[in-house]
């Protein structure tokens, strides 16, 4: 009897142990959290500047930024200049001589300010093209941060399996000392090692979900291998809960996108108006005169020289007016589409806004729910000493724990995946 009371107390010490043991690292891991945030914090901005540098999107738009300033210098250049020449197979006679050849070159020059209005319109279009950029940034930092705590969930989760592993261990090798001293039957044993079953094929799902998100978050990082990636151990819901207006939207690049263009819009009318107008055309006409043998004056021969001014009139303007009805619909394309896009981003917003105080609603929950659970073990841990352990009431708080710690993982993976949406949508 000495030697069960014995067995049984060892055993319990053990678990207690174990659970203060438990206990302490969560209060280790408190004390340390500042810390910690911020080491985590750098290692997920690493990763973003790493997927952005590396994502060959941003790299095509940057050949695209390239490409817009020459086409500000092309914008910027005048037409083409114009040069002919000519042989007079039947020479016309002048009184200075007969005409051999004719040298002609001219050039034609856009109304006043036509030019400057192009190349405004190439920086317009220049930064319609730099705002798209932003805009891949920004999808690609949600992206990063939503594999980024979706991997902390699972890698948080497993850590809370395999605790529950070594409890059930724990269990285990005190049901068998049980089973030896007639206070617990065989059936008890079965159940634990069923648990113990469930919870290992929960740990076989979760590796090949790990191993599924480890690879995504690669990919965006566009790594030849599979290099390690650090994710925190665990993340804590702020106290305070960050506000959020929705004016805050007004700034974001795709609503400033319809207001690059509709400016664009603006300069291409402004062009259209100036292409309107008649064009200068400067020109000059240069004629080989041969002497004439015959005659002595002082202009025998002499080559003609013949300064040009011309005008290119539009007269017929149907096309800049069809142009210039075009470019009032797209104006009102774009107006519609900037109002739909805002609506769509403010209803992402006010969805992002309440899914996270959901989250830190269903945090506290299970915050409150694991501090009942945790005393209802103990209490049952307590009795331990006295009486009888009851493994079907363990295995139930023992199930309850996991259920509440899988619950505020996800609450706390969820907090902060819609404070990456909030952050997108800034």
């Amino acid at each position: 009897m000495c030697n069960s009371i014995k067995v049984k107390l060892i055993s319990f010490d053990k678990f207690l142990n174990l659970n203060f043991g438990i206990r302490k690292k969560e209060s280790l891991i408190l004390f340390s959290l500042f810390s910690f945030l911020i080491s985590n914090g750098q290692s997920l901005q690493g990763y973003i500047k790493e997927a952005q540098e590396n994502n060959p999107e941003i790299k095509a738009f940057q050949k695209v930024l390239e490409t817009s300033v020459e086409k500000e210098n092309e914008a910027g250049s005048l037409p083409n200049t114009k040069i002919g020449t000519g042989y007079f197979i039947s020479e016309p006679e002048t009184r200075t001589g007969a005409q051999k050849a004719k040298f002609t070159a001219q050039q034609n020059i856009p109304w006043f300010g036509t030019i400057k209005a192009r190349k405004e319109t190439a920086s317009l279009e220049s930064d319609v093209d730099k705002n798209k950029v932003e805009i891949i940034k920004r999808k690609i930092t949600l992206q990063v941060e939503q594999k980024y705590y979706k991997l902390y969930e699972l890698k948080a989760t497993q850590n809370v399996l395999q605790e529950q592993d070594k409890l059930l261990d724990t269990y285990i090798e005190i049901a068998l000392k049980e089973v030896e001293n007639n206070r617990a039957s065989t059936v008890d044993v079965l159940k634990l090692n069923i648990a113990k079953n469930n919870l290992q094929n929960r740990k076989e799902i979760l590796k090949g979900e790990i191993l599924t998100t480890e690879t995504a978050l690669n990919q965006l990082l566009h790594r030849d291998g599979f290099d390690p990636l650090i994710i925190p151990d665990n993340l804590f819901i702020p106290e305070e809960e960050p506000t959020m207006m929705l004016d805050e939207i007004i700034y974001h690049p795709e609503l400033l996108t319809y207001d690059y263009l509709n400016d664009l819009l603006e300069k291409k009318e402004e062009v259209n108006t100036k292409e309107a107008l008649p064009s200068i055309g400067l020109g000059l006409d240069y004629v080989i005169v041969q002497e004439r043998p015959d005659v002595s004056f002082s202009d025998n021969g002499k080559d003609i020289v013949m300064p040009m001014l011309s005008l290119s009139i539009p007269l017929f303007s149907k096309k800049y007016n069809s142009r210039s009805k075009q470019l009032e619909l797209q104006k009102e394309e774009m107006f519609q589409k900037r109002e739909a896009s805002q609506n769509n981003l403010e209803n992402i917003m006010e969805e992002a806004i309440n899914n996270r105080i959901t989250a830190r609603i269903n945090y506290n929950t299970q915050q409150k729910n694991l501090e009942q659970a945790k005393q209802a073990e103990r209490i049952l841990l307590s009795a331990y000493q006295t009486a009888q352990l009851d493994f079907e009431q363990i295995l139930d708080v023992q199930q309850m724990l996991l259920d509440f710690e899988s619950k505020k993982i996800k609450a706390i993976s969820m907090y902060f995946m819609q404070t990456a949406f909030l952050n997108y949508l800034r």
